[in-house]
């Protein structure tokens, strides 16, 4: 979902998100599930990201946002507030 902000007479104009429906995925015994793919394409989802899914408790509402898109905005804000960079996990080569 992406939300847009437009100018409106000097007052800012939040559009509605579009919801879209990627597909369908059932979650096996082990709580597995296939992500699919052209929601994996669309959120340029790659092997070896991590996923982070939250809720709301007592709702059926839940997110998935993807770990990995946040390191850039973690390191420009970290040098923004003068702090060290926090260690960054680093994905393993030829697995």
């Amino acid at each position: 979902m992406k939300n847009k902000t437009k100018q409106k007479e000097g007052k800012a104009v939040r559009k509605e998100a579009k919801t879209v429906v990627y597909g369908t995925s059932p979650v096996s015994s082990r709580g597995q599930l296939v992500i699919p793919a052209k929601l994996r394409k669309a959120q340029n989802i790659q092997p070896g990201d991590t996923l982070i899914f939250t809720g709301v408790p007592d709702t059926n509402y839940f997110t998935v946002l993807n770990a990995n898109a946040f390191e850039g905005f973690t390191k420009d804000l970290q040098n923004l507030l003068g702090h060290e960079p926090l260690p960054t996990k680093e994905k393993k080569k030829g697995k």
